[in-house]
Parts: structure tokens; sequence; C-alpha cells
């Protein structure tokens, strides 16, 4: 009974520092979700043509400051009709950074 007791700790501890490390991992994910991604949110503006969108957005943490106003260019052009976007909307875009911009490979209202 007290051997049993004995490995309680650490493996309390072990299953802990697996709950931190996948929490760690999962914000890690959420901001940059693949190689050469990264999340940004903020309040959709205004449609410039059929894939260029003006964003308000937040920071993007190691990426870039929050900001008032900048342009982005989603994929498609459906995929930007499909969004269903409205001036004022709150979005989360993953984005692709590319030499001469800034590439929405997805779009997604937001709370």
């Amino acid at each position: 009974m007290a051997r049993s007791r004995r490995w309680a700790v650490p493996l309390v501890f072990v299953l802990l520092l697996a709950g931190f490390a996948a929490g760690i991992w999962g914000s890690y994910r959420e901001v940059y979700p693949g190689q050469g991604l990264f999340r940004v949110t903020g309040v959709f503006e205004g449609r410039g043509s059929d894939t260029l969108i003006l964003v308000s957005h937040d920071a993007a943490p190691g990426v870039m400051d929050e900001m008032s106003g900048m342009a982005f260019y989603a994929e498609t052009k459906e995929m930007l009709d499909g969004a269903g976007l409205r001036r004022g909307d709150r979005v989360r875009l993953t984005v692709r950074e590319l030499p001469d911009r800034y590439l929405v490979v997805e779009i997604r209202k937001i709370q």
C-alpha cells in the first residue's frame, strides 16, 4: 500500500506537466497554425476589390503590431463571398506572408 502511494506524487506531477505542455502547444498553434502561417484577429472594414479587404487588426505576437487599417488579399473571391462579411464584423484571419502581400487562406467571423 505504501509503495503505491509513493508513485502517486510523481504520477500527478507528470500528468500536470503534460497538461501544461498541451496548453502551451495549443496556444502556440492558435497563433501559428502551420509553417509560414499566422493568425490575426480584427474588425472587417470593407472590401476594395474581389479579393482585397481592409481590416483593423489586433497585434499578432511576434509578427506585427496593432494596425487601424491594413490591406489583405484573400486567396479566392469565393472564399470572401462565402464569409458573408459586413462592415464591423469581428474576424479571425489565417494569413500567409508573401514577398509582396499578406494572403488570407482562411477567414472566419468571431464573437
